[in-house]
């Protein structure tokens, strides 16, 4: 069956993303065909400059999951490797668009870049793809963001910077990450504020140091949450975790995979006197985490 490709790296599945599934979504309808959403793994810029390679908003399963909730008829992961990288955009379009993922229509953003030392364009793309019979379509983004371009890199530079309310306006959902839950110090449970420790990917962006409003959710149920990104400076940790303290919850955690959704971020690290005071201050944040997630509810 021929297919309507949306092609590109996807990472976030971001508001530009979605302009582009779509677009490919329609064709395919139009068409009677299906849709197909190409995105490669591991990311061309970790191959390419492995010193410089980025960190993901979503891994891959997560990425699958959004692709596929956007409306995409199924998900094709296209494995970049070098030997890749060096075709040129003839061989790309040839091998891998029309001969393996049976490509009749592609959609891609108008920026796309193909093919060795990224040589060809969207214009480039028409061609190669009117010489096979086929179609290709390049979507603006423009505009959507008060006349700026969605970017991946420009969500990661907001969440670097804790701003996960402005990024999550970006993706048009709140950031999210998952892991399991693993066992940690045990501290918070001594001072009255049990906490999940929860391990996400390392190749997957964690918010900024500081505390956020949160929803997590485990087991297919949704909870309130304070989380904790940092070092626990007061008890002088160096190694950041991601710490949640779920509201409204007594149970066992342990080997879950919990998923964090970012709402607000509450303040940032802080170091405190003692445990006294550090106690206090989480009682205040617990506060405000339920304050702001029963108005998001």
């Amino acid at each position: 069956m021929s297919r309507v490709v949306a092609l590109g790296n996807f990472d976030g599945v971001h508001l530009g993303h979605r302009v582009v599934l779509r677009k490919a979504v329609e064709e395919a309808r139009r068409r009677g065909m299906r849709s197909v959403a190409a995105t490669f793994d591991p990311h061309p810029r970790s191959v390419l400059r492995p010193d410089g390679s980025p960190l993901l908003l979503s891994d891959m399963d997560a990425r699958c999951e959004l692709l596929l909730g956007a409306g995409m008829g199924e998900v094709a992961v296209i494995p970049f490797d070098m030997e890749l990288s060096k075709k040129n955009p003839e061989e790309f379009a040839r091998e891998v668009l029309v001969g393996r993922l049976g490509a009749e229509v592609v959609v891609v953003g108008e920026n796309f870049r193909f093919g060795h030392r990224a040589s060809g364009d969207v214009g480039d793309l028409r061609r190669i793809m009117g010489a096979f019979g086929g179609e290709a379509f390049g979507v603006s983004v423009r505009g959507m963001n008060g006349g700026g371009e969605i970017s991946s890199t420009r969500i990661r530079e907001l969440l670097g910077e804790g701003r996960v309310e402005d990024a999550s306006r970006l993706l048009g959902r709140p950031y999210s990450v998952r892991g399991e839950v693993v066992v940690g110090d045990k501290r918070g449970r001594t001072i009255g504020f049990p906490t999940a420790n929860v391990e996400p990917s390392p190749s997957v962006i964690v918010p900024a140091r500081g505390v956020y409003a949160c929803f997590v959710e485990v087991d297919g149920k949704r909870f309130a949450s304070c989380v904790n990104i940092g070092v626990a400076p007061t008890f002088g940790e160096r190694e950041s975790r991601v710490e949640a303290h779920v509201l409204d919850f007594d149970g066992d955690l342990y080997g879950k995979t919990m998923k964090v959704e970012f709402l607000r971020r509450i303040r940032g690290e802080e170091k405190f006197g003692g445990v006294d005071e550090l106690v206090a201050q989480i009682g205040r944040d617990s506060e405000e985490a339920r304050r702001i997630t029963d108005g998001a509810k």
